[in-house]
């Protein structure tokens, strides 16, 4: 599956990854990108034409990162059906399922829940409220059946999920770097204390 899908795109001189000139959509997630003050943080985070797909050593540059801060990641066999991973705030604990075949899986679960510790990091959400309505078109255009799992997610919690799937999708290099803007550089952060899968 190409992940390419959240490139910022030059709209005079790029193509999408389909081989068309970008959709109105895509110029305004690029406008939208590249206005947003620099705390809003994710949306900014957009990746880069043809990047290369997540590594296991991206992987473990992510685990390294998130243990240096104090949260702990494990993996294990997971009864739930349908249970990737989780994040529970009150132990600071990442859970990534044994469920995964390659790198790929296993990176959006772990970045997809390394947002979740940004979340409790920043107190909250971590993105302009002016991304979301763009943010929420990627992800139901290239991604629709993560979309669609929102909707199952209480309505208080479906804006952190969003965050989480769309952060998931970003390059490897990104997510690290919003993991230091919102967590800082090293050290242990205060968390609130709720449960976010």
């Amino acid at each position: 599956m190409n992940r390419n899908r959240f490139s910022l795109l030059n709209p005079a001189t790029s193509l999408s990854a389909a081989g068309r000139r970008p959709t109105s959509w895509m110029v305004a997630l690029a406008a939208l990108v590249l206005m947003a003050p620099v705390p809003a943080g994710l949306a900014q985070a957009v990746t880069t034409p043809g990047r290369r797909p997540p590594s296991w050593a991206d992987i473990d540059n992510l685990r390294s990162l998130l243990t240096a801060h104090g949260t702990k990641v494990l993996q294990q066999d997971c009864n739930q059906r349908g249970l990737q991973g989780l994040y529970h705030n009150r132990s600071d604990t990442i859970v990534i399922c044994r469920v995964h075949r390659d790198p790929q899986a296993v990176w959006n679960t772990l970045a997809h829940e390394a947002t979740h510790r940004m979340q409790a990091c920043a107190g909250g959400n971590i993105t302009d409220p002016r991304q979301h309505s763009a943010m929420a078109r990627a992800l139901s255009t290239y991604e629709p059946q993560e979309w669609r799992s929102i909707a199952l997610y209480p309505r208080e919690q479906q804006l952190s999920e969003l965050e989480a799937r769309y952060t998931a999708r970003l390059a490897p290099d990104q997510v690290p770097r919003l993991f230091r803007r919102y967590c800082g550089a090293s050290g242990p952060s205060n968390l609130s204390t709720t449960l976010k899968p």
